[in-house]
């Protein structure tokens, strides 16, 4: 009896690797930046402080290894409130690709974009000023 109640723990803790190894993101953010524009899937105009006139900015993303296709998403945050969540398809081994928000008079201030798996794992934060 005991036989088979130290072989069904082990069958859980299988179980529980094996769940764990499948939540573990199988690809990576090779490259985040924020922009002020998108040319040719290349971003331009990167940097860490931008004016408050910029009127708009991108967050471009190159994910490398995945092996399926699968979702990230964009989270946008001014200070540590998020304002924007946004999900992007990912749909080869090089995928590049970017979500974008507008400028406005009150957006002063520090933001970031996380950038995540689609089950939330943090792949890599892109901390930013807009003055």
């Amino acid at each position: 009896m005991q036989i088979l109640s130290w072989m069904g723990a082990l069958g859980i803790l299988v179980i529980l690797r094996a769940t764990a190894l499948a939540e573990e993101p199988t690809f990576t953010a090779a490259e985040a930046v924020v922009a002020t524009g998108i040319e040719n899937l290349t971003p331009v105009g990167i940097s860490d402080t931008f004016p408050i006139t910029a009127g708009k900015l991108y967050c471009f993303t190159r994910i490398k290894g995945a092996r399926q296709d699968t979702t990230i998403k964009h989270l946008w945050f001014h200070g540590d409130r998020m304002v924007m969540e946004i999900t992007l398809p990912i749909q080869s081994l090089n995928w590049r690709t970017y979500s974008s928000k507008t400028i406005t008079p009150s957006s002063s201030g520090s933001w970031r974009v996380d950038i995540t798996t689609e089950n939330g794992t943090v792949l890599q934060s892109v901390p930013f000023t807009i003055k």
